[in-house]
C-alpha cells in the first residue's frame, strides 16, 4: 500500500481523533438542499448591492395599534412583519421595477405583487407566496401569512405555495437582530431584510437631540435591472407611507 493510500486509510477509519468523537455528518433536508442551490445560485449569478433605510418604529407601532382596534377578532389581528408586507405591496405598485426580473436584455414586469415571506421552520427555510399582495386589505393580509406559517410548520405547503414569488421580506427582529443582509431570491430581482427595533439618537425639529426608536429595512436587488436611486425611493415611499 502506497504511503498516500495508507494516509487516506487511516482518515476514513476515524483514527487518531485523541479518544473524542468525530465530526458529526448532518444531512440536509430536501428544503435545505434545495434552498442551498438557489443561494449558491443568488452568490454566483447576481450582481447585489445592498441600501438600508431606518424607519419609525414607533410610528409603526402605533399605526399597528389603530388599525388592531378596529379589528374585533383577535385571531385576524395583524403581526409587524404582516403590516408590512401590506405597506410593502402598495410601495411596490408604485415602484414597478422593484417587483420585476432579470430576463436576457429586459426586466420583466409582472401584473401582480406575489408576496414571497420567508418562514424558519424546524425542516429548514421556506418563503411561500402571498399572491396579490397588493390587492388585500391589511386584516386580509395578516390572515394570509398567519394560514401560510400555520401550514408550513404543520408540513403542508403545497409546490405551488412557492411559484411565482415576484419580492420577498424577511424579517429577523424577533430574534433580537437589528440589522442584516438578505440575499436576492433568485429569479426575483429584490429581498427586504426587516430587523428589530433599537433606540438611537435624532436631532427634532428645534435640532434638540432625542431619543427614536428605529427599524432598519435593508433592500438587497439585482444591480442588471435596478440601481441605489431606485432602491432609495422605494424604501422612501414605504417609510414615509407608515404615518399616513
Amino acid at each position: 500500500m502506497s504511503t498516500e493510500s495508507a494516509i487516506q486509510s487511516k482518515a476514513d477509519e476515524g483514527a487518531d481523533t485523541g479518544g473524542k468523537p468525530g465530526p458529526l455528518r448532518v444531512p440536509l433536508s430536501m428544503v435545505q438542499k434545495t434552498m442551498a442551490k438557489r443561494m449558491l445560485q443568488s452568490a454566483r449569478e447576481i450582481p447585489q448591492f445592498s441600501v438600508s433605510w431606518e424607519l419609525d418604529a414607533d410610528q409603526l407601532a402605533t399605526r399597528r395599534s389603530r388599525i388592531n382596534a378596529e379589528i374585533e377578532e383577535e385571531d385576524r389581528r395583524v403581526s409587524v412583519t404582516a403590516l408590512l408586507i401590506w405597506l410593502a405591496a402598495r410601495a411596490l405598485g408604485r415602484h414597478p421595477r422593484m417587483n420585476s426580473r432579470f430576463d436576457e436584455d429586459a426586466a420583466i414586469q409582472p401584473e401582480h405583487v406575489n408576496m414571497a415571506v420567508a418562514m424558519d421552520t424546524p425542516y429548514g427555510l421556506v418563503a411561500p407566496v402571498i399572491r396579490k399582495a397588493e390587492t388585500l386589505s391589511v386584516a386580509e393580509t395578516g390572515v394570509a401569512l398567519k394560514e401560510l406559517a400555520s401550514r408550513a410548520a404543520a408540513k403542508r405547503l403545497a409546490m405551488g405555495d412557492f411559484a411565482d414569488g415576484t419580492f420577498t421580506i424577511t424579517n429577523l427582529g424577533m430574534f433580537g437582530v437589528t440589522r442584516f443582509t438578505p440575499l436576492v431570491n433568485p429569479p426575483q430581482g429584490a429581498i427586504m431584510g426587516v430587523g428589530g427595533p433599537r433606540t438611537t439618537v435624532r436631532t427634532d425639529p428645534e435640532g434638540r437631540l432625542v431619543a427614536a426608536r428605529v427599524m432598519e429595512l435593508t433592500v438587497t436587488a439585482d444591480h442588471r435591472i435596478l440601481d441605489g436611486a431606485e432602491v432609495a425611493r422605494f424604501l422612501q415611499t414605504l417609510g414615509g407611507s407608515v404615518g399616513e
